[in-house]
Formats: structure tokens, sequence, C-alpha cells
């Protein structure tokens, strides 16, 4: 029952997202779960590919989503820098003129900002830890 339940959840959510937020900004390609082909997937010791990071459930909305990296990187731009559904979430972190999030899971880390200007960046690595993801991503923001 519980497997059924938490099934149940994941689609709700995903049919909830899709119909208020991905469709409306026209992002295909975000989903908890895609086709293993379409999996990226970092390296371990000697090379060894890494297992996929997986949530589901009820922890889902916070990080069970696979996307593209076009569709990242259209995520941001039409939520912080064009807009579109508003202002962002609150759990965007504001500072100074940017507004930000980022996180990691298992070496695996992405970054994605936009100023207020428009000037955006989003930055995804699959090895090694979240810093240098975050200082690749200020020094494409201040170069740009």
């Amino acid at each position: 029952m519980g497997a059924a339940l938490a099934s149940a959840a994941r689609a709700e959510y995903e049919e909830l997202l899709h119909e208020h937020v991905l469709a409306p900004l026209g992002l295909t390609a975000i989903t908890s779960n895609p086709p293993p082909d379409n999996q990226l997937a970092g390296r371990g010791f000697l090379g060894r590919r890494l297992r996929p990071w997986t949530m589901s459930g009820a922890i889902l909305p916070a990080g069970g989503l696979w996307a593209t990296p076009r569709d990242t990187a259209h995520l941001v731009t039409r939520l912080l820098a064009e807009r579109r559904l508003g202002e962002p979430a609150p759990s965007w972190q504001t500072t100074g003129r940017l507004r930000w999030h980022d996180g990691a899971t298992r070496g695996a880390s992405v970054f994605a900002g936009a100023m207020d200007d428009g000037t955006w960046v989003m930055v995804h690595r699959l090895s090694g830890h979240a810093l240098p993801t975050e200082e690749t991503a200020a020094r494409v923001l201040r170069d740009a």
C-alpha cells in the first residue's frame, strides 16, 4: 500500500507541477523518472558510474526532479530573468542584485542565478564539491 501511495503522490505532484509551472513556461523535459539513457551520472572511484540520485514520495518536491541542462537554463531564465510567473519563491536566495539557488547530491552540483538586469548563469557539474560550482558561476557573472 505504501508504494501505491508514493506512486500516486508522485503522479499528483508531477501533474500539478506540469499544469501550473512547467507547461506555462514551455518546459517539457523535466520529470522524476527519466529514461535511463537520458540520465547523466557522475563517475566515482576508478571511473565507475555512480548510481543516479533518486527521490520519491513526499520528499520529491525537495529535489527529486531531473531536467536537461537546456530545460534547466530555460527554467532559470523564465523564472528569474523574465519573471513569467511573478516573483520567484522564497526558497531562492538573494544576495545584493543576485537571486540564486544551488544544490548538490552525491558529488553532482548545480548553481543557478540571475541579476536584476537579466544576466543569468546556470552551472552544473557531475563531480567534485559544490564550492567550485559556485565559484565558476560567480566568475561567469563577474565577467558577463
